[in-house]
């Protein structure tokens, strides 16, 4: 998986200089199976101001990887039998 941090969004709380949340891109795999896209990685997904770029990236991953598979968690449960 290619995953590149891209802009900080950052403001002031109480005078101070907080991160908001990081813009993160990714691909994976090859076609047909290709996913791309981009999510917004924030202090709940666990970084902050002090946090490295590869703290973001792994913090990213393990949220794309819960996205996909929460995703293929209800495609299973949606499925119907079609015989």
């Amino acid at each position: 998986m290619n995953i590149t941090v891209g802009d900080l969004q950052v403001g002031f709380v109480n005078g101070k200089l907080d991160l908001n949340y990081a813009s993160v891109s990714f691909d994976a795999g090859t076609y047909p199976n290709r996913l791309n896209g981009s999510v917004q990685v924030t202090k709940e997904d666990g970084i902050s101001m002090t946090s490295s770029e590869d703290d973001i990236k792994t913090a990213a991953k393990v949220k794309i990887q819960k996205l996909v598979s929460d995703r293929a968690e209800n495609t299973d449960e949606d499925e119907v039998p079609t015989e």
